[in-house]
């Protein structure tokens, strides 16, 4: 598994990164009331780091040493250079460029940070993620950058893959229960963009986030799944799988992807002016589209310019397919 790519979950982080540009996109239609965005808000982001987790097992094995050397240059080399870059081109508080541009790669560092330190713990290790996790829930400032809500995909991704044997067994009913959940999730209106965690939120809203969780997993792994069962099928028709196989080749790239819709799409994409189209076409059609766009867009962009082995460095963390 370590040597050859597992073409479905490719798949998942295309679908991934897409659909982070398809929710950044809603916010170039601000007089939009999406009912779409909020649900993509949902999941999205634990999606990502549930993969990241998953994709975590050998790096972790990793000397701390190596592993920080390896994750500062992949995550935290970029992060610095958007930040930097991001300050230049467009202004504004170096204090919010430092802590909000990229974010997300600043949290993934930290969350193989702490994951690293619970392996030095002579217990079991999903009993040290856990405890760890309550930790940060507890603890001032664990919700900064989203970090202890994240963590627990990073560990539960983590925990699927050292497990994946026993869980394998389970896949369609786990599958069919977070179809069903996300479904319900989806009607009663609890798929909602996360609320930051704290302890005021833990102890007057605990039922909130319980809900936050369980709708972020269950939308993950309906995506996981999907992706598997779209893979299964379309392999058996080579002219459909030459179109599948296409995407996973762009989720290969979801770093470089983030890194440039930051700037494309999030700091540079002009707010869209008002247009004669039906609200629901503008929802479900026209902004899912205009991001798909922006993401293919990307891909291209961040295929081009990581041949310059500066940029590569200091941008995509050194791409090396």
């Amino acid at each position: 598994m370590a040597n050859k790519r597992i073409e479905y979950l490719d798949l998942v982080k295309f679908f991934a990164i897409c659909l982070v540009c398809i929710g950044h996109s809603y916010a170039k239609v601000p007089t939009l009331e999406s009912s779409v965005c909020p649900i993509i808000y949902s999941f999205h982001m634990p999606l990502f780091m549930l993969v990241c987790g998953y994709f975590s097992v050998h790096s972790l094995e990793l000397p701390t040493k190596e592993l920080l050397l390896k994750k500062g240059k992949q995550l935290l080399l970029p992060a610095l250079s958007c930040t930097m870059l991001s300050f230049l081109l467009y202004g504004g508080h170096i204090s919010d460029e430092i802590v909000g541009c990229v974010w997300f790669l600043k949290t993934l560092f930290i969350c193989y940070l702490i994951a690293r330190i619970c392996r030095w713990c002579r217990m079991p290790i999903a009993l040290n993620f856990f405890i760890s996790w309550l930790v940060l829930l507890v603890i001032p400032y664990g919700g900064t950058l989203q970090i202890n809500f994240l963590y627990s995909y990073f560990i539960i991704g983590y925990l699927l893959r050292k497990w994946q044997d026993t869980i394998y067994r389970y896949r369609l009913s786990l599958f069919i229960c977070s179809v069903l959940f996300f479904i319900c999730s989806v009607s009663l209106h609890w798929a909602v963009p996360c609320v930051k965690v704290d302890l005021y939120f833990l102890l007057h809203s605990p039922m909130s986030f319980v809900r936050q969780l369980f709708v972020g997993l269950s939308g993950s792994i309906v995506v996981v799944g999907m992706c598997e069962i779209i893979d299964y099928f379309v392999k058996q028709k080579e002219t459909i799988h030459k179109y599948i196989a296409y995407l996973s080749v762009v989720g290969r790239f979801t770093l470089g992807i983030y890194v440039v819709q930051t700037f494309l799409l999030e700091r540079s994409f002009p707010i869209l002016p008002i247009v004669e189209v039906k609200p629901y076409l503008m929802d479900y059609i026209v902004v899912p589209i205009i991001g798909f766009m922006v993401c293919v867009v990307c891909y291209y962009v961040v295929k081009l310019t990581k041949q310059i082995k500066l940029m590569n460095t200091l941008f995509y963390g050194g791409l090396n397919y």
